[in-house]
C-alpha cells in the first residue's frame, strides 16, 4: 500500500492561494483598458455663465411700533390677534377712558363759550356803531371774546393730540358736526378705540380684555408690511460675490427683489457666517420679524468655456480634464462651476475655447497610474 503524505506547507517564497487570488482580482480591476486608437473628444465651447447661490436670511421689520393709550383706560375689546394682518385704520382695541370723556366735555364747553362770546361781540360792535355802547365796553367784550377763543383753541389742541395718539386724526369742523348729530356720550363711545396707524402684522399683544392699563402702557406691537430688511448669512469667501448681481426672495408666484445696503459685512459669532444687509420696499404678509427665509443670488455673467460633464474628473481634491496631446493624453487642472440643466459644466479657469477634451474614459485615463501606488504585502 502506498503511504499517504501530508500536504506540503507553503514556503515563505510561495504566497497562499487566497492571497494569490485576491492579488489577481485587484490587478484585473485596476488594469487600464486597452487604449482606443483615437479617444473620443469634444472641443470646448465659449460662452457665459452666471453663478447662482442661496443662503438663509433673517427678516427684520422696516417699521415696528408699540401702540399704547395716552391715558388710563380699561380694555373692553380686542380685535387683533398675534400674527393677524391689519390695515391702516382698522380698529385694534376698544376701551373706556374717563380722561377722553373729560377732554371732549371741556372742548365742547369751550367751543360753546367761544361761540357765545363771538355773538356778544357782534352785538356790542353794532351798539358801538349806534353809539349805545361805550368804547371801553367794546374793548372789554373784545378781550373776553379773544380769551374764549384762546381757551377753545387750547381745548381742541389737547383733544386733537389725544385723537392723533389713537390714530384717529380729524378736523374740528367734522368732529363738531358729529357731536351735534350723535351727542357727546355717543361720540365719546365712538372715539374710544385704538386704530392701526399703518398696514402691518400684529407681532404681540400686551393687554387683555377687562384689564386696566395705566397711561403709556403698551396694548400691542405692530410691524409694518410696507417693506423689510433681511440679514443674509454667507461664508467669508462668498461676501464679494454677494455684493454684485441680483438677490431675491421667492415664495410661489411672489418674488421680492432685494437691494443691498451700504456698510461692511458683520460677523455673526453664533453661526460663524458673515451678515450682509438687504432691503425691499415690499413685504410678504406671512412673514414676521425674526423669521428665517431662504434667498437666492445670481452673480454677474462671466466668460467661461463649456465642456460635457463626462469630461470632468476629480482627484486629490482638484478637478481635471484630459487633453489629448501629440504622444499621450495629459491631465489639465481646471476650476469649474456647478453643472447646467443640460449636463454641461462651465470651466472658469484652465481651458481656452476650442481645446479638445476627452469625453469617454477620462476617469480611467486619470487614474491609470493608481496601480503603481498600491503595494501588496503577504
Amino acid at each position: 500500500m502506498k503511504a499517504l503524505t501530508p500536504p506540503r506547507s507553503p514556503t515563505r517564497h510561495e504566497p497562499p492561494r487566497r492571497t494569490a487570488v485576491l492579488l489577481c482580482a485587484l490587478l484585473w480591476l485596476l488594469a487600464p483598458p486597452c487604449p482606443a486608437a483615437t479617444p473620443s473628444t469634444e472641443a470646448t465651447v465659449a460662452g457665459s455663465w452666471q453663478p447662482q447661490a442661496r443662503a438663509l436670511a433673517r427678516v427684520r421689520a422696516r417699521t415696528e411700533a408699540a401702540l399704547s393709550l395716552p391715558f388710563t383706560a380699561r380694555i373692553r375689546a380686542l380685535s387683533a390677534t398675534p400674527g393677524a394682518q391689519v390695515h391702516a385704520g382698522d380698529v385694534l382695541a376698544r376701551f373706556d377712558a374717563p380722561e377722553l370723556r373729560r377732554q371732549l366735555a371741556e372742548w365742547q364747553l369751550a367751543r360753546q363759550a367761544s361761540n357765545l362770546a363771538q355773538k356778544r361781540l357782534a352785538v356790542m360792535q353794532q351798539g358801538r356803531r349806534e353809539s349805545t355802547v361805550t368804547r371801553n365796553e367794546l374793548l372789554a367784550t373784545e378781550e373776553g371774546a379773544a380769551q374764549a377763543d384762546r381757551t377753545a383753541r387750547m381745548a381742541w389742541q389737547g383733544l386733537a393730540a389725544l385723537l392723533d395718539l389713537l390714530n384717529q386724526g380729524t378736523d374740528e369742523a367734522s368732529l363738531s358736526h358729529r357731536a351735534e348729530r350723535q351727542g357727546l356720550g355717543a361720540l365719546a363711545a365712538d372715539l374710544s378705540q385704538l386704530k392701526a396707524p399703518f398696514d402691518g402684522i400684529v407681532a404681540a399683544l400686551h393687554a387683555s380684555v377687562g384689564e386696566q392699563l395705566s397711561a403709556g402702557a403698551a396694548v400691542l406691537e405692530l410691524e409694518s408690511l410696507t417693506g423689510m430688511y433681511l440679514s443674509v448669512g454667507v461664508n467669508e469667501a462668498a461676501v464679494p460675490a454677494w455684493r454684485e448681481g441680483q438677490t431675491w426672495w421667492q415664495h410661489g408666484d411672489l418674488r421680492l427683489d432685494l437691494h443691498p445696503l451700504g456698510g461692511t459685512a458683520r460677523l455673526d459669532p453664533a453661526s460663524g457666517l458673515w451678515l450682509l444687509d438687504f432691503e425691499t420696499g415690499q413685504a410678504e404678509p406671512g412673514l414676521q420679524d425674526g423669521a428665517w427665509v431662504e434667498v437666492w443670488h445670481r452673480g454677474p455673467a462671466r466668460p467661461v468655456v463649456w465642456v460635457p460633464a463626462s469630461a470632468v474628473v476629480a482627484r486629490n481634491g482638484k478637478t481635471w480634464v484630459m487633453v489629448p496631446g501629440a504622444k499621450e493624453t495629459r491631465p489639465v487642472a481646471v476650476e469649474v462651476g456647478p453643472a447646467a440643466p443640460d449636463g454641461r459644466i462651465p470651466v472658469l479657469e484652465g481651458l481656452t475655447p476650442g481645446t479638445p477634451v476627452v469625453t469617454e474614459g477620462a476617469y480611467e485615463l486619470l487614474y491609470r497610474d493608481l496601480k503603481d501606488l498600491i503595494k501588496f504585502v503577504d
